[in-house]
């Protein structure tokens, strides 16, 4: 069994192409389930549950160091931008002790939500920023779909299983 520790090192790519300037940490968006409060005979009162397969907004910040070309390339309001994270996360065998390593790749789609140019100081970062608001996430990690959400082709994927398929089926 392998216990995942830290990411060794990652990229960000735009349509292939290695993003330069990116700051070392950049926060995937949260999934919040939209839910519904359903009341009645035999509830004991209310009851919150999850709409399975709708989701509230998913933003993701995309921070540069400073303004750089690949910032203003994912400004095109009329343009998804297709962005792609590959990392490696460093584990540690429990067998043995050995180091080794696990591919980890998200893949996300969405519209310009916001920019920030950030500040100008000499000698410092600016912290300029792109948000996403995302249509699409993917996490796949050894090869293996761990989540996937598309909101506009319905699909929603956990730990490989196409959760949405009856429904789809059904529409």
């Amino acid at each position: 069994m392998k216990i995942p520790q830290v990411i060794n090192r990652f990229n960000v790519y735009r349509n292939g192409s290695k993003l330069v300037g990116t700051s070392g940490e950049v926060e995937l968006p949260e999934i919040t389930n939209l839910t519904d409060t359903i009341e009645g005979a035999g509830t004991g009162g209310n009851l919150e549950i999850p709409v399975i397969g709708l989701t509230d907004t998913m933003d993701m910040q995309i921070p540069f160091t400073t303004l750089s070309k690949d910032a203003f390339a994912l400004m095109n309001p009329g343009q998804a931008a297709d962005l792609m994270l590959n990392g490696a996360i460093q584990c540690m065998d429990t067998g043995t002790g050995k180091v080794g390593y696990s591919q980890m790749s998200v893949a996300v789609r969405g519209l310009v939500k916001t920019f920030t140019p950030g500040s100008v100081k000499a000698g410092a970062k600016m912290e300029s920023s792109v948000t996403l608001s995302l249509s699409y996430y993917k996490i796949v990690i050894d090869g293996t779909t761990m989540l996937e959400i598309d909101k506009l082709n319905g699909v929603y994927i956990v730990n490989g299983e196409d959760i949405l398929k009856e429904v789809r089926n059904m529409c």
